[in-house]
């Protein structure tokens, strides 16, 4: 356990930005695969998907997530793999020595980014609950693949990397209100 421990916190990652086409990024795909369906939860042998389109938001079975990763691009930030299973106490300032391996895991991770921001102070706004009950609230009836959390995420990951303005943002908000049921 320790020793896995150790392999997949010095696992070497630059293959993430080498090209896709090359012997070292497919290898590094295969290599991520393996780390996700060890230690990552899959709800339905599916696991997050961290390609360029479906950013960590859509889950996929592994062969799809295989052919988006290949083909679209993995996510370049993303490092540290806290989607599939890796734990974020890994990279603190300790040293190897003192580290503890720990295998928390819950179903949906948006529990613990809510819980990272101090749960305490979103009590206290009454902020938690809301943000709590929107990540397990299906977008509208019988939508499955998004929850309202997920959707607004989402949502603001697309503005943010394409530099949407906040006025050309809440003109495409009313109009998916409008659309939505």
């Amino acid at each position: 356990m320790y020793d896995d421990f150790f392999v997949n916190v010095f696992m070497d990652r630059s293959w993430i930005t080498a090209s896709r086409i090359s012997d070292k990024y497919k290898n590094g795909v295969e290599e991520f695969l393996q780390f996700a369906k060890r230690n990552g939860i899959g709800v339905n042998n599916k696991y997050y998907c961290p390609c360029v389109n479906c950013v960590n938001v859509i889950r996929q079975d592994i062969e799809l997530l295989r052919e988006h990763v290949l083909c679209d691009g993995f996510l370049k930030s993303y490092t540290i793999w806290t989607w599939h299973g890796e734990v974020l106490e890994q990279y603190s300032s300790k040293s190897t020595t003192e580290c503890e391996y720990s295998n928390v895991y819950s179903e949906d991770c948006m529990e613990d980014m809510i819980r990272d921001i101090e749960e305490d102070s979103f009590h206290q706004a009454h902020v938690y609950g809301s943000l709590k009950d929107d990540s397990v609230t299906e977008l509208y009836p019988g939508c499955s693949t998004f929850s309202r959390l997920s959707t607004v995420l989402r949502l603001f990951n697309i503005k943010a990397r394409n530099g949407w303005t906040d006025k050309i943002f809440t003109e495409l908000l009313e109009l998916f209100h409008q659309i939505l049921p």
